[in-house]
């Protein structure tokens, strides 16, 4: 009777430590495939910042500063807008206030704060909304005539 309860003791055992083992296997597969993982994408992220520092600065689309100053501005007031829906800011979302100043584009006429349409157009040279072009307008050329 004891040859057979220890077997299967035994065997009991045997498979336990199997089943713990192939467990353990598992996780630290498991752990050792996200490691890799983490350390790929910190590799490329690297990488691509260093590729990012390497090229030349792109040419700066904005434009110029002595344009965008040439862009009519007004001051806002609930009562020169149709509809509070116009009321905002496309940039920040934020609602216009009493008294704030608004720069309108020439073109297509939306209006934006003031600040935040100049950083815009510092970096791109459209309207945010309807991306009409700014360059090309005659109304704002600041070059002076051959004589």
């Amino acid at each position: 009777m004891f040859g057979g309860s220890g077997m299967n003791l035994i065997t009991t055992v045997i498979g336990f430590g199997m089943s713990a083992t192939f467990i353990v296997f598992v996780c630290t597969r498991m752990i050792c495939r996200r490691i890799r993982a983490s350390r790929t994408r910190r590799l490329m992220f690297q990488a691509e910042s260093r590729i990012d520092l390497e090229q030349p600065e792109p040419q700066i689309r904005g434009v110029e500063p002595v344009v965008v100053a040439a862009i009519p501005t007004v001051k806002f007031s609930p009562e020169a807008f149709g509809s509070m829906e116009d009321a905002q800011c496309s940039i920040c979302l934020g609602e216009y206030e009493e008294k704030e100043i608004l720069r309108i584009m020439p073109k297509c006429g939306h209006n934006f704060h003031l600040t935040c349409i100049d950083v815009w157009l510092r970096k791109q040279s459209t309207c945010p909304v309807c991306r009409l072009p700014l360059h090309g307008s005659s109304e704002f050329n600041t070059e002076q005539p051959d004589m």
